[in-house]
């Protein structure tokens, strides 16, 4: 499970404010004949909690490395790049980079990259939609994730996914490096009440709903972030090329990596099988496919 350390982007300046969001949105008939996309903005969050295990320079690593394969392959402006790292990945932090982004408009594409823990707000029910929680930077561990959601210091994956269709900009991929991460991907395309379904949206995620995310073997990264970022670096073709071939390749490793779990999965009561994540790109309207990586 990942989480991350908390930084700002020299020059990015988040203000709190009471924004109201309208979509304007392009039809998606327009995707590959007259589809012009101005700019390209990114948001990475990775949240990495004092109170858990990991290491955060292994979150550091994560984040940076997707983060500078996106913006070099993509040619996206410094200028453009919110990055929301530990402390600054609060609830209100959370908001505030919302707000800063509610003046694009429909010729502007939006990716999200998120790198944290999440998991079933009720643990006796099926993670799904309705069921999954993001778990944001707190300094001490919550007495019960209800009492997290329920203060606001942690969210329901709904409510995220309401923040990002009232944006009103033309493209939107979501990227989740995740446990369970794959019971949120309606959310994000048409599942949800507030999505439009004329704006293309594209959903990348790093495990199935009944898998958790691994690191590498030497815990020193997010497996499947290392692999994304790996094939964005060096994939020529498009984004989905990149994509496919990252999944492929994380599938490959972790065959190793939960190899040496099993025994102690076994023990714990937890399906070995869990172990072998997935990741899964969901892109209805062929969003990535038009994407083609810079030399």
């Amino acid at each position: 499970m990942h989480f991350f350390g908390g930084r700002r982007r020299p020059g990015k300046i988040f203000t709190i404010v009471a924004v109201a969001m309208t979509a304007i949105i392009p039809a998606k008939s327009s995707l590959a004949e007259d589809k012009f996309t101005e700019t390209t903005h990114l948001m990475a969050i990775g949240i990495c909690p004092p109170w858990k295990r990991q290491d955060a320079e292994a979150c550091r690593r994560s984040v940076d490395s997707v983060e500078a394969a996106l913006t070099a392959r993509l040619g996206i402006a410094d200028e453009n790049v919110t990055t929301l790292l530990n402390a600054a990945a609060t609830t209100e932090g959370l908001k505030a980079a919302f707000a800063g982004l509610s003046g694009l408009g429909p010729n502007d594409r939006l990716i999200i990259y998120a790198n944290l823990h999440a998991g079933g707000l009720d643990p006796t029910a099926q993670v799904g939609p309705d069921n999954d929680v993001f778990v944001l930077w707190t300094k001490d561990k919550p007495a019960a994730l209800q009492f997290a959601v329920a203060e606001g210091d942690w969210i329901m994956a709904s409510d995220f996914a309401a923040w990002v269709h009232a944006l009103p900009v033309g493209e939107v991929i979501f990227i989740l490096d995740a446990c369970e991460s794959g019971a949120v991907t309606p959310l994000f395309i048409d599942a949800h009440p507030s999505d439009d379904g004329s704006r293309p949206e594209a959903v990348i995620v790093s495990a199935s709903a009944d898998q958790f995310a691994n690191f590498t073997a030497d815990k020193s990264v997010a497996l499947y972030s290392q692999q994304l970022a790996q094939t964005l670096a060096s994939t020529k073709g498009t984004f989905r090329h990149a994509a496919d071939l990252a999944a492929e390749q994380t599938h490959d490793a972790v065959i190793a990596i939960c190899d040496l779990q099993k025994s102690s999965l076994e023990q714990a009561g937890i399906d070995p099988s869990s172990c072998l994540q997935q990741p899964t790109t969901h892109d209805p309207d062929a969003l990535l496919t038009h994407i083609v990586l810079r030399d």
